[in-house]
C-alpha cells in the first residue's frame, strides 16, 4: 500500500511539472489580433488604401501573420516580437513575393512599432516595409499605420 501511495505521488508531482505555464504568466500581447492597416505615402502620410490583418502573438516571442491581399501574391508571414519600455513593442516580420505567374518576385521585409492601449485589447501602431526583389536587392519601401483589437 505505502509502495502504491509513493508512486501515486510521484505521478502527481510528474504531471504538476508538466503543466504549462499559467495565463497569468503570459505577456498582455500575446494571443490573436484582427488590425485595419492603413497604407499610406511614405512621404505625405496621404491615405493609399487600408486591408486588414491578422496577428497571432505567441509566447516566447514570434508569430504568424495574415491579411487580406490576394493570397498568390504572397506566402506565409512569419516574424518575431520583443516587448520594449511598456505599453512598446517592436516587431520583425517577413515573407515571400510571387509574380501573376507564380514566380519568385523577391521577399518583403515588415517592421512594426506597436503600443498596447492601458486596457490591454488595443493597439496601434507604425509599420515601414521594405521590398527586395529575388536577388535580395531593395526595391521599394512602403508606410502604414495600424489599429489592432483583441480577438482570443
Amino acid at each position: 500500500m505505502r509502495a502504491a501511495v509513493l508512486r501515486l505521488s510521484a505521478l502527481i508531482a510528474a504531471m504538476a511539472a508538466a503543466i504549462p505555464a499559467r495565463a497569468s504568466d503570459a505577456d498582455p500581447v500575446e494571443g490573436v489580433w484582427d488590425f485595419t492597416v492603413t497604407r499610406r505615402d511614405c512621404a505625405s502620410g496621404a491615405v493609399l488604401g487600408t486591408q486588414r490583418a491578422l496577428t497571432v502573438f505567441h509566447r516566447g516571442g514570434t508569430l504568424s501573420n495574415d491579411n487580406s491581399t490576394a493570397p498568390g501574391s504572397h506566402g506565409a508571414m512569419f516574424g518575431t516580437w520583443k516587448r520594449g519600455s511598456r505599453p512598446a513593442y517592436a516587431v520583425q516580420m517577413v515573407f515571400m513575393r510571387f509574380n501573376a505567374d507564380g514566380t519568385m518576385a523577391g521577399t518583403q521585409k515588415v517592421v512594426r512599432s506597436l503600443a498596447l492601449a492601458a486596457d490591454g485589447n488595443t493597439l496601434t501602431g507604425t509599420v515601414v516595409a521594405h521590398t527586395l526583389d529575388a536577388t535580395a536587392a531593395g526595391t521599394a519601401q512602403g508606410c502604414a499605420t495600424e489599429t489592432g483589437i483583441r480577438v482570443y
